[in-house]
């Protein structure tokens, strides 16, 4: 095991220990705990609230019942950033992800992507670390993208059970990745699950809950839906990917990573995939109320990114919606990390409230740790958290106190403060301020009317930068 991480395994228990000390019936009084994390989901995909085509009755349901979020945002414009943050509660740059991870490390070679394992002797306690030395049940099922070395495997990151794909897109269906590999994985074996993957993870969920519903359980379902290839759980009859056969082109036809269907067919193909989604979002919430475990069970529904709007310009002209905002996955207007999330917990979390907090991946952890009453990590230590916990905007409707919040991409970034924010394109030498408060879509680059709030927001991007890039 890892200097660091045995020693945090060491703190950790002895935390647990004296929780468990000061609370015998510690499993009674705090929540089962359960992550759903969506792929590529777009501010205006949803229907309800954010307006999209999509019928989504069970997200809106969920919404109705609880918070919904009106200003959340992932830590990453794509996959594996947004990953890495919301497990660790850390900007993703300590870990040294701030792209994708490549998914081909059968070509490669098996040691080629440690991913969040990361340097030998460093790698961050995850929120399954905390919440299994905490006595909870610990379970990961879906879309990992966080490393397929077997350094990087979930089970080394505090959680009991692993079952879904190491790769960054699957096919639904036969569960191959974009190499033709097969991508489907019980704990540290490659498993073959029958069935459409939005279904599986669920029911993998849903089965791991009903072993461990007599002790707090942590369950984080991390769907590949809606992420390409565009594949609805009616499109098995279709073309599906081959054992052997390369899938990374992004051209039209029967070899394209992105799936059966031409580039017009698309948009509804999503729908389906996002209704999926909801119908499986719908048959959890069923099954904690049928089992008389919603009273105490916290859900968070959130997603890693924006969608696309389109995909390769003219090749893939329309894929899915952003409402309002600017831009779409993989830039850093809003359209790229502003996404739908929504809390459940009835009767502690107020029904049908609405939250405008500015809050992200990362404050998610913290807010366990809160929750569950276990002390935060030492500010001024090696593992120290970014986030920050908003248990009091869930139970209470309290405002967060204000914060600068970072965005980075190897082309961009992004500083937040109050409604402000400041976008620099590194790529084709561009800089704007906004005023999200007053113009969401960010249409008025401001930054000439407020010269000195730009150099205070240069002031910070240039220190947390510098953080950022000094290796501990």
């Amino acid at each position: 095991m890892k200097i660091h991480r045995l020693a945090v395994s060491v703190c950790l228990a002895l935390v647990g220990l004296h929780l468990q000390a000061q609370d015998g019936n510690s499993h009674l009084t705090r929540p089962n705990i359960i992550v759903i994390l969506a792929d590529d989901l777009g501010y205006g995909d949803l229907g309800g609230y954010f307006g999209g085509k999509a019928h989504t009755p069970h997200l809106n349901r969920l919404a109705e019942e609880g918070m919904l979020f009106t200003d959340f945002h992932s830590n990453g414009a794509m996959c594996s950033p947004t990953r890495a943050a919301l497990l660790t509660g850390r900007y993703q740059q300590r870990l040294g992800i701030e792209d994708p991870l490549p998914g081909d490390w059968q070509e490669k070679g098996i040691g080629a992507i440690k991913g969040i394992a990361g340097d030998e002797l460093y790698s961050s306690p995850t929120m399954a670390d905390y919440l299994r030395k905490a006595g909870y049940a610990t379970a990961f099922f879906g879309k990992w993208h966080l490393g397929n070395h077997p350094s990087a495997n979930p089970l080394h990151f505090g959680f009991d059970e692993f079952r879904g794909l190491t790769s960054g897109d699957g096919d639904y269906f036969t569960k191959l990745d974009r190499h033709g590999y097969s991508d489907w994985w019980h704990n540290k074996r490659l498993s073959f699950q029958e069935g459409y993957t939005t279904d599986v993870i669920t029911d993998n969920g849903i089965q791991f809950i009903k072993r461990h519903r007599t002790q707090p359980f942590f369950v984080y379902m991390a769907h590949l839906g809606v992420h390409f290839p565009w594949q609805s759980p009616e499109d098995g009859a279709l073309e599906t990917r081959i054992e052997g056969t390369d899938y990374t082109s992004s051209k039209p036809g029967p070899a394209s990573k992105l799936g059966p269907h031409a580039p017009a067919e698309v948009p509804d193909a999503l729908v389906a995939m996002i209704e999926a989604l909801d119908r499986n979002v719908g048959k959890l919430m069923a099954y904690l109320k049928t089992a008389g475990l919603n009273q105490n069970t916290l859900i968070f529904f959130t997603a890693d990114n924006g969608q696309y709007l389109s995909y390769q310009g003219d090749t893939w002209p329309a894929v899915g919606s952003n409402g309002l905002l600017r831009g779409e996955k993989a830039d850093l207007y809003e359209g790229g990390h502003r996404v739908p999330s929504i809390a459940w917990w009835p009767g502690k979390i107020r029904a049908g409230s609405r939250s405008e907090a500015t809050l992200a991946s990362f404050d998610l952890l913290p807010t366990f740790l809160d929750l569950t009453d276990q002390p935060l990590p030492d500010p001024k230590g090696a593992d120290r958290l970014d986030g920050q916990s908003f248990l009091s905007v869930l139970l209470s409707g309290k405002v967060m106190p204000e914060r600068t919040l970072f965005w980075r991409t190897p082309e961009a970034i992004a500083v937040r403060k109050g409604p402000w924010k400041l976008l620099e394109d590194r790529e084709n030498g561009s800089l704007a301020l906004y005023n999200l408060e007053r113009d969401l879509s960010e249409t008025s680059d401001l930054k000439q009317d407020y010269p000195q709030l730009v150099r205070e927001l240069f002031q910070a991007r240039d220190a947390w930068e510098k953080e950022m890039d000094t290796k501990p």
